[in-house]
């Protein structure tokens, strides 16, 4: 059977995804342009591919029970020296809304070994020389913004390692997915949204229309 290479994760909303990737640039993160500016909850998974109902349904059960919460990006720091990860670290009010809500995430079939204890962050650049992340952090030592997460999203791995959402679930009560391929589903209990762009190769038309399906029972 087929796997899928999914994670789960909180997009950084605009305006401020566009200040961390400008962060991302300065710092010559290898990952710009293959996937957007995001807080980690689950990293990547292999899920079969008749199991991505089941991911939509968790996911929907997890994400629909959250309010919006509210969070700091900032200071930027460094997982050094266990890895060479310069982030942007995550606090604020909303931080127990968000560990709570990882929480939630992560059990199957989303959930995987993990080598580190979760630490909520937004990575800016992986693989950085030590001294370059030094000084990485005095010139950005000052740079805080406040964020809202008013979602969750699913995201598959395509071609050429990039990250694209092909799902989201709102928070407080509402689900919406983002499929890019034609949708049927039951208006009455989810808001189906779409992104432009060819639908994904692994998620072919038939499993996202049954995946929609399972989701909206």
């Amino acid at each position: 059977m087929p796997r899928l290479r999914l994670g789960v994760a909180l997009l950084v909303p605009p305006p401020v995804g566009a200040e961390v990737d400008g962060l991302r640039r300065a710092a010559g993160d290898g990952a710009l342009g293959r996937i957007p500016p995001h807080c980690t909850l689950v990293p990547p998974v292999n899920v079969r591919e008749d199991r991505l109902s089941d991911a939509l349904a968790h996911l929907r059960d997890a994400g629909s029970t959250t309010r919006p919460f509210r969070v700091e990006l900032g200071p930027v720091e460094t997982f050094l020296p266990d890895s060479p990860v310069l982030y942007l670290a995550v606090g604020g009010d909303g931080f127990e809304a968000l560990l709570d809500l990882r929480d939630r995430v992560f059990s199957e079939p989303l959930s995987r070994p993990v080598t580190w204890p979760f630490v909520p962050h937004v990575t800016l650049a992986e693989e950085m020389e030590a001294r370059r992340i030094d000084a990485s952090i005095r010139a950005f030592a000052n740079y805080r913004a406040e964020v809202t997460f008013e979602r969750v999203h699913l995201l598959e791995e395509g071609e050429g390692r990039v990250w694209s959402p092909i799902a989201d679930v709102a928070f407080a009560g509402y689900v919406a997915l983002l499929v890019r391929a034609r949708a049927i589903a039951d208006e009455r209990s989810m808001k189906v949204r779409y992104l432009p762009g060819p639908v994904p190769a692994p998620l072919r038309m038939q499993h996202a229309e049954s995946a929609l399906r399972s989701a909206a029972r």
